[in-house]
């Protein structure tokens, strides 16, 4: 093998290895995931994000939600607070759970997630 290919795979192995290592550091337990009633009774303490698509959120939504794709969740692009609870739903909580996952990542603290989502809400 030649110097280039040693040094291409200790590159590689380095980088899968940062990203296992990042990944381990979230700490998914500050997700809470909340009944409809808890949700509603607390949402208006924080930031409330919905993660469905345009068309659904165009026809119904909870009052005073904002839209955002999953993909747009972290602080630059939305201008979401860390130092605020964020309040998330999707259609039925699985896309909302990634998201808060992915919020976890970017180091947000408080994140609820609407269990049972906005087919739960409607209920």
């Amino acid at each position: 093998m030649d110097f280039f290919t040693i040094a291409l795979t200790i590159v590689a192995g380095v980088m899968i290895g940062l990203l296992f290592v990042n990944r381990s550091n979230a700490d998914y337990s500050k997700i809470r995931k909340l009944k409809k009633e808890d949700f509603i009774s607390n949402m208006r303490k924080g930031q409330l994000i919905d993660v469905r698509k345009k068309d659904l959120f165009e026809q119904d939504k909870i009052k005073g939600a904002r839209l955002f794709r999953r993909a747009q969740l972290n602080a630059k692009s939305t201008k979401l607070r860390k130092d605020q609870s964020v309040y998330i739903y999707c259609t039925n909580g699985k896309k909302s759970y990634r998201g808060a996952k992915k919020l976890i990542k970017e180091g947000f603290n408080n994140v609820f997630v609407l269990e049972g989502g906005f087919e739960e809400y409607k209920k």
